[in-house]
């Protein structure tokens, strides 16, 4: 029966993806989809993005689980900011006639500087795509009796027809399908922890004395991750976050700044519910469940709290509920490599590339889509910290691209230092991030910079900013 429920959802993601096909005009629309989504297919598509199976059902969980009520500065306050600042700024960036990133920062700075940034956001897309399919065949294999391989196969398959057939619209049509169903099951899952709760008699959230599993202290304990990760944390990410592409697209595919305006309030309302309440319910619920024992997580829930969704089926869902978690996780999973592997496709084939204007835009644009959908599936083979994931490609977005995208509206940049500055940053960051990873930052550093793991970040902000000044001096010279 799962294979059966399994096998049905993919169909009619296919279906919906032969659809948009059939919409899809030029080799311009198939990345655009027009630039006429309403409000409520902007909201939603961006809501699904967010509710994967590696940001809200498993990374936010997991930081929950981490730290507490604490994980909140992490992920559910700057992410809610992020999105706020996007709100304000939908009527400046929607008013341009560019549509995607690179290519507002093209328009104003340059080829060179277009190309950087459209490098740098292939490469995060890889990245945060290939960990979407690593989280998901990782759930999903024991649920349906089949290896890990075979489960990242049959991912990558599916997107990949959808994706490649509507490009864009695909995106977007299976993506309201998707927030439906990850909703529920999201909302199902909190559910059987609250109920594990309250089996155990300890009402909806567990006893003070509850601790952690990273900072080992009391789950309401707001300092969990320490101050200075939490601060480091912030300037890390919430900059490239603001400018996350994928959100991005969807703004400027609205039809109208009203109707990005509104997408933009559905998508933080949904933000608010499930990245921030309900992975905080089940995260420190499963503190209680599934405590951690002389500072390392059950087997149960993975090593580092990964699965704690696998836990709570295992002991709390009901044999008929297998179906939807099976299904939840497929829909959760693909809501969010379809878009990581269209924004890759968008930035080789679209401003790399500027395929979309050549006579077989459509079917160069088609092909560039299907080999991103293989590169990404490789890359999920080497996949492990979800962690280092999202924090090196957060802070390649916030040293590479963010600056280069609001500096479209700052009068007086420099325009060589901006695109030194682009890849300044990029290389710095990538380059830091492997000397910190071989250990050579942490001799170098103060114990206290060492203690927030993300000091490879602060050196490619650095970086950026040396980039710029050079830049800016070498154009005078």
């Amino acid at each position: 029966m799962i294979w059966i429920a399994v096998i049905l959802y993919a169909v009619i993601a296919i279906y919906l993806g032969w659809r948009a096909h059939k919409l899809t005009e030029d080799g311009a629309t198939f990345w655009t989809a027009g630039r006429s989504l309403s409000a409520t297919s902007v909201g939603l598509s961006i809501s699904a993005g967010f509710m994967s199976v590696s940001w809200s059902c498993v990374y936010a969980v997991q930081l929950f689980y981490w730290y507490g009520l604490a994980a909140m500065w992490l992920i559910t306050i700057p992410w809610l900011l992020a999105l706020t600042g996007i709100y304000f700024l939908a009527n400046k960036y929607h008013a341009l006639p560019a549509f995607s990133q690179p290519e507002m920062v093209g328009d104003r700075f340059g080829p060179n500087a277009k190309r950087i940034v459209a490098f740098a956001l292939a490469f995060v897309f890889l990245v945060w795509g290939g960990a979407e399919i690593y989280v998901a065949a990782n759930l999903l294999a024991p649920q349906l009796s089949v290896s890990v391989l075979w489960t990242i196969i049959g991912l990558c398959v599916v997107v990949g027809i959808y994706a490649t057939l509507g490009g864009f619209r695909a995106v977007i049509a299976t993506d309201k399908l998707q927030y439906i169903i990850v909703a529920f099951y999201i909302l199902v899952m909190a559910f059987f922890a609250v109920q594990g709760l309250g089996d155990q008699g300890k009402g909806i959230l567990p006893p003070t004395s509850t601790l952690t599993l990273k900072s080992n202290r009391s789950w309401t304990d707001l300092a969990g991750p320490g101050v200075l990760t939490i601060l480091v944390g912030l300037v890390a990410y919430l900059p490239g976050w603001l400018f996350e592409t994928d959100l991005w697209v969807r703004v400027q595919a609205a039809r109208n700044d009203h109707a990005a305006r509104r997408g933009m309030i559905i998508a933080g309302g949904n933000a608010f519910l499930f990245v921030g309440i309900l992975p905080f319910i089940i995260g420190v619920a499963a503190l209680s469940l599934f405590p951690p024992v002389a500072g390392d997580a059950p087997a149960i829930v993975g090593n580092e709290g990964d699965a704690i969704f696998v836990a709570l089926v295992h002991y709390y869902a009901p044999g008929w509920l297998t179906l939807l978690v099976a299904v939840g996780l497929v829909a959760a999973a693909m809501s969010t490599i379809d878009t990581c592997v269209n924004v890759m496709a968008l930035s080789i084939a679209y401003d790399m590339f500027q395929l979309h204007k050549k006579p077989n835009g459509r079917k160069l644009s088609q092909y560039i889509t299907a080999v991103v959908m293989v590169v990404a599936g490789i890359f999920a083979l080497n996949t492990e910290s979800l962690w280092d994931i999202f924090y090196l490609s957060g802070g390649i977005l916030t040293t590479a691209v963010a600056f280069p995208v609001a500096a479209i509206f700052i009068p007086g940049v420099n325009r060589r230092g901006v695109t030194w500055s682009a890849f300044f940053g990029l290389t710095g960051t990538t380059v830091a991030y492997f000397l910190q990873a071989g250990g050579v930052l942490q001799m170098l550093q103060p114990v206290w910079l060492n203690s927030t793991d993300l000091a490879y970040i602060l050196w490619g902000i650095t970086s950026a900013a040396v980039g710029y000044l050079l830049g800016s001096v070498f154009k005078r010279s």
